[in-house]
């Protein structure tokens, strides 16, 4: 199945796979306009992104060339290598990840003029699954 982005407003693509090659009857009442078919979604991605006004990208293949050779493409180049149990995994320790190190607080405490007395619990190690493979 093949990749496409529908656009459905000035800056509005969103990413779908489809069998068959869009077209207005089929896909019409959900896309102003259908942009594809890619290979792959980082190919796909890479257009979204940083595809328009960039006179390098003539075709799709050209997009997914460009994709494969720009470093801000790895993690989805990696991602797509994984399985659905192992992307599911790397999302929750992310998830995780990013509410562990997070600078803005994730519980408001009140503020009151009496000194509070008690034990501070941290928060211990995650349940994240390392040594996933991505290659």
């Amino acid at each position: 199945m093949a990749f496409y982005l529908g656009k459905r407003g000035e800056d509005d693509l969103i990413l779908f796979r489809s069998a068959a090659i869009p077209t207005k009857e089929t896909h019409g009442h959900l896309y102003k306009a259908v942009i594809g078919p890619f290979v792959s979604r980082v190919g796909a991605g890479y257009f979204a992104r940083y595809g328009r006004n960039n006179p390098n990208i003539r075709t799709a293949a050209d997009a997914e060339r460009l994709a494969r050779a720009d470093p801000r493409m790895e993690q989805a180049i990696v991602e797509e290598c994984m399985t659905d149990e192992e992307l599911d995994i790397a999302l929750e320790c992310d998830v995780q990840d990013q509410a562990e190190y997070s600078t803005k607080p994730t519980i408001s405490l009140p503020i009151h003029p009496v000194v509070w007395q008690g034990t501070i619990i941290t928060q211990g190690e995650t349940s994240c699954l390392t040594g996933l493979k991505t290659n």
